[in-house]
């Protein structure tokens, strides 16, 4: 059977419903005796795709959803994540409009583990306030690269330990797989609706093996371009709020090379390099307009401007202009070798390789008003209906000039990069057994090397140069920003960025930032597959140990702190067939994820001390010695294909979770830190936050899901997922007893017609309200619900050339956030219901050719 491109099914007898993947003809004894072959029957494109999809879940002995693509660069979306939010039980998570996290049932993206072909891939953020974390950024892997997507929602013990919410498995497709000569390639263009540009998009595939087919070699690419905006409100209360903007022009490429050889029937070797790669020069503008009725100003609130104690509407102080101009990149690399070899009655897998990433901020700036801010006479803010506006009394924000602007120095004039490598080396064997019940065992080993580390420097300017620059000659205009109809002047970034450049002489790496997390991971596994008249399945138990350092620094001193752990984590699947056509599956495991690279930085993580909020100083203290989170959990659920590529299904999950981190905070004054702060923000001194191991929580809920093919090109998926999530009213500091990134509700509803010449496919996926929750200034907040309606259409000119059509966020649906503190916190927009954060979400639109051979 060939990957990605077709799919083989045969009748093998008149009562037959269901046709099975096969690349022979299918044959079947009539009655005279003779054998009557039947026409092979191929089915491509999405019905294609989804039966695919259907028999990689029917035929697995644990609960999997699977995701395929329909040919070679034909995967469901341009975003492999928005993808995977299709499948029952998976949410997402988007960053600027893009989906970059995933979420199974529940546990929170970081509870997700994701693998390529089976192995971690290292990875880094490129935004600045992004912290270093274990879950895999989407962002970075283009879908053309995609073969297929294995979703599992249970554990067996060859499944490597990661995903308390379920591990995500990514695999590549193989030359030897496919046809001798396969040749693909597109060319797009992409357009949002909050920007002017067109940008440009393409791909290409070629694949080939030796006429013995023993020896195949395929090389792919991709480039992309997208100038990405996101306009919005920000409000950090009590000081002020305003209008702001983001702006990237973000350059994406992968590169992929696969080599194959099969030198005899018994022996594959396959060797893969993959290098993705992305540039995302960014800058933030921002028209603050402070709250002129702060504690501090001596300005009365009524009560009808008092929300839990904090002011949603009052009079506005100042008009205040900043910017903050980036450059950023984020690489990741990945070398792996895989040796098969297939004996008599045993199957010996290994594979090594090396997987290294590095990113971060390159260069950051910026620049405050160079007047101080300008006062707003008869100016006003009103966020009593849940959104944040302003009335300016004819103050004009879209011409506002400050006629200066003043760059911030030292601390605010910085890179801070970022690296993560693993080095891995996995064998596994599998032999058959006569032993009753069970007809094969599994067992293997693997080691993993792992380091990670952020680091912060800070620039030496030359002596003398002044910090202040005349916005003459800097205005490009004017450009959108907020959630609403607002517009300010837009500067040169790149000539703020030039004219800072020149002054740089060197720079000091700040050593009171710098982490770094070392870490050996060692495990093991056996593994029984067992098979009866009727049922199957498989048990076993996984050892996991880890061996965790940090260093960092301590008055000028390299120190060390380190912290060992280890887990056995049994698991049992089976799957009873109730009828030809239904399946009864359960499974009870144990399952670990080792904490966050942040949350175990032992140095101190300082954040909002050079910024020009004021009483927005966080210490953030990390601790290596942070248990893994550990889960019980417990799945039982049926499958009905009544039909050929059709499905109804329903199952209940639940999960016991362990060690969910949390943090204590308290004030200190500015002489009880070790950290020079700005006079200003010396007076309001610091909050102190120390990770810890929280409590225990609890997640159940259920999933439903309906499939049909309805035979005459018509098609549709719907799936709904019940989630419940329970913990402590004190595991987090916001008070509230469930999870972060875990929404009650959510749903798919999709809908597809396949024709000759024409395929379309239109898709609704909407999710409830879910918490957000971060250390330091943005910190806990209650995201509302979001739903994102898209479609893609593809028409086949010829049988090798089609013209695409993909659209995201058809409705243009906003991200709104809102403080959701249980307890009363008055003067803070963390309190319950404040309108901290809103953002306009862009529609994307991609038109493109592409071609096969």
């Amino acid at each position: 059977m060939q990957t990605g491109k077709k799919i083989f099914y045969q009748t093998v007898s008149v009562l037959a419903m269901l046709g099975s993947a096969s690349t022979a003809f299918a044959q079947e004894q009539v009655a005279d005796g003779s054998v009557q072959e039947f026409e092979e029957i191929v089915v491509t494109g999405i019905r294609g795709a989804l039966r695919k999809s259907l028999d990689m879940k029917r035929n697995n002995n644990a609960i999997v959803d699977a995701v395929s693509s329909e040919d070679i660069g034909k995967f469901p979306d341009k975003n492999v994540a928005e993808s995977l939010q299709r499948v029952p039980g998976v949410t997402i998570q988007r960053q600027f409009g893009e989906g970059a996290a995933v979420s199974i049932r529940g546990a929170g993206n970081e509870l997700t583990l994701t693998t390529l072909n089976g192995q971690n891939v290292a990875s880094t953020g490129w935004f600045v306030l992004e912290p270093a974390k274990r879950s895999f950024n989407y962002e970075l892997l283009p879908s053309e690269l995609v073969g297929n997507i294995e979703v599992y929602k249970s554990s067996q013990a060859d499944l490597a330990e990661g995903g308390v919410g379920g591990t995500v498995v990514i695999n590549t497709r193989k030359p030897l797989d496919m046809d001798s000569l396969s040749v693909y390639g597109s060319v797009e263009g992409q357009h949002q609706t909050d920007s002017d540009k067109i940008d440009p998009q393409f791909s290409g595939l070629v694949s080939w093996k030796n006429e013995k087919e023993n020896f195949g070699l395929m090389v792919s690419g991709v480039y992309q371009r997208r100038h990405l905006q996101r306009q919005g409100n920000e409000a950090f209360w009590e000081w002020g709020a305003g209008p702001v903007a983001f702006e990237q022009d973000r350059r994406r490429s992968a590169i992929t090379a696969t080599a194959q050889f099969r030198p005899t029937e018994n022996l594959d070797i396959v060797a893969n390099y993959m290098d993705m790669k992305m540039r995302a020069d960014n800058t933030n503008y921002a028209l603050w307009l402070t709250q002129g009725n702060t504690s501090w100003s001596g300005v009365d609130v009524p009560d009808n401007c008092l929300q839990n104690g904090t002011p949603v509407c009052g009079p506005i102080g100042l008009a205040y202009y900043q910017a903050r101009p980036r450059e950023a990149t984020m690489n990741s690399s990945v070398y792996d070798v895989t040796a098969t070899y297939a004996g008599d009655g045993y199957q010996l897998e290994l594979q090594g390789g090396h997987t290294t990433s590095t990113g971060g901020t390159d260069f950051e700036m910026v620049v405050d008003d160079g007047s101080g801010g300008v006062p707003v006479p008869g100016g006003t803010y009103d966020f009593t209906n849940g959104e944040q506006t302003w009335d300016t009394n004819g103050f004009d924000i879209s011409s506002y000039d400050p006629g200066s602007l003043t760059m911030g120095t030292g601390p605010n004039f910085n890179r801070t990069p970022k690296t993560d490598q693993e080095t891995y080396a996995q064998a596994d064997l599998e032999f058959d057994v006569d032993f009753g019940l069970v007809k094969s065992i599994k067992t293997g080993l693997k080691y993993a090397d792992h380091n990670s580390t952020s680091r912060r420097f800070e620039y030496i300017q030359a002596a003398g140069f002044n910090p202040t620059i005349s916005t003459d000659g800097l205005i490009l205009g004017t450009m959108d920003i907020g959630a609403g109809d607002y517009q300010m002047l837009q500067i040169d970034a790149d000539a703020l960025k030039d004219w800072a450049k020149a002054s740089i002489t060197g720079e000091n790496e700040d050593l009171g930032a710098y982490s770094e997390i070392d870490e050996i991971n060692i495990s093991a596994y056996a593994m029984a597959a067992f098979e009866g008249d009727g049922f199957r399945g498989n048990f076993g138990v996984r050892y996991a140990h880890t061996d965790a350092t940090s260093t960092y620094y301590l008055d000028g001193a390299q120190t060390e702190a380190e912290a060992s752990y280890s887990e056995i984590l049994p698991s049992f699947n089976i799957a009873i067939d109730l009828a030809d056509d239904v399946i009864l599956r359960g499974s009870a495991a144990r399952t670990m994820a080792r904490p966050q690279y942040v949350d175990m930085y032992v140095n101190p993580n300082v954040t909002g001390s050079n910024d020009d909020l004021p009483n927005n100083q966080f210490w953030i203290v990390g601790n290596v010695g942070l248990k893994p989170f550990v889960a019980n959990q417990f799945d039982l659920g049926v499958e009905w294909y009544f039909a050929e590529g059709s499905l109804f299904s329903v199952g209940v999950f639940m999960k016991d979770v362990k060690n969910f981190v949390n943090f204590t905070e308290y004030h200190a004054n500015a002489g009880q830190i070790p950290f020079d702060l700005p006079a200003e923000e010396a007076a309001n001194g610091w909050t102190v936050q120390e990770k810890i191991n929280g409590k225990a929580a609890t997640i159940k809920g259920f999933e439903a899901q309906f499939q049909q093919d309805f035979q005459n090109g018509f098609g549709a998926i719907l799936n709904y997922t019940y989630t419940d999530t329970s913990t402590d009213a004190d595991t987090f500091v916001d008070g509230n007893p469930y999870l972060s990134d875990s929404s009650k509700h959510s749903y798919n509803v999709t809908g597809y017609y396949e024709a000759e010449r024409f395929q379309t496919r239109v898709s609704y996926n909407w999710r409830s309200s879910y918490m957000l929750r971060e250390s330091g200034s943005y910190g806990n907040r209650l995201h509302k619900p979001y739903g994102s309606l898209d479609m893609s259409a593809s028409y086949f000119i010829t049988d090798q050339v089609s013209l695409n059509l993909d659209v995201v966020n058809l409705l243009e649906d906003r991200s709104k956030q809102f403080g959701n503190n249980v307890e009363a916190t008055p003067n803070s927009g963390f309190t319950g219901g404040f309108p901290l954060y809103e953002f306009e979400m862009a529609r994307r639109v991609t038109l493109g050719v592409s071609f096969k051979l």
